[in-house]
């Protein structure tokens, strides 16, 4: 399974969320490569402060505009191939979606967040129409028990796309993250660990068990 974590807006959670889940999945066994197509390179320093504590799964590589070679290159020796992309559209952002077989949104319950989350929407739209196998889900990140937050996450549920989980503020993913660790290692029992695996086990039922090495 090849997922992009996209959206033309940064600042939504794609690279924590590209990185947990990696963490999760190499923890339940499944070799995982983690893209990070990224300028910030934000995925890359966490593998390194991660390496250099002896810790060398999930394997996170960087890539640029080549994207879309290197991903068809490297993901038959992966079960899992989670590819992290800036916060706008690029080039990089479509190689990426035109390998992939999820698009995977995260999006803050706000409203200039969901007008973001529509132009990337368009793009998903664009590569579809190459590669009708892709698909898109949403998920929430950093909803909040507010009544905003319900009129935002109703609005994302509007867009005809799957909202298929949602991740709360916590400190402690923010924590884990710099310290090279998955929120589901450094603490397994905690709540933000339990939205995390949650979110996996909904793309894993969402996606039905589809391969990395199945890239058309």
């Amino acid at each position: 399974m090849i997922i992009t974590l996209s959206g033309a807006k940064g600042g939504t959670g794609k690279s924590t969320l590209a990185v947990h889940l990696g963490a999760e999945w190499a923890a339940r066994g499944k070799r995982v490569l983690v893209v990070d197509a990224d300028p910030q390179g934000t995925a890359i320093t966490w593998g390194e402060v991660r390496a250099s504590s002896g810790r060398d799964k999930p394997t996170v590589i960087p890539t640029g505009d080549n994207v879309r070679q290197a991903v068809a290159e490297l993901a038959p020796g992966f079960d899992v191939v989670l590819i992290d992309t800036a916060g706008r559209q690029s080039k990089r952002l479509v190689g990426a979606l035109s390998v992939s077989h999820l698009a995977l949104m995260p999006c803050q319950p706000s409203g200039p967040d969901i007008w973001a989350l529509q132009g990337s929407l368009e793009t998903v739209r664009e590569v579809q129409e190459l590669r009708p196998e892709l698909r898109a889900a949403i998920v929430v990140n950093g909803e909040t028990r507010t009544k905003l937050s319900a009129q935002a996450r109703q609005a994302l549920e509007d867009l005809g796309v799957p909202v298929i989980g949602s991740l709360n503020r916590r400190t402690a993913i923010g924590e884990a993250t710099t310290a090279g660790d998955g929120i589901t290692e450094r603490e397994p029992r905690g709540a933000a660990a339990l939205e995390v695996r949650s979110v996996l086990d909904a793309v894993e039922a969402y996606m039905g068990g589809r391969s990395a090495a199945d890239v058309a």
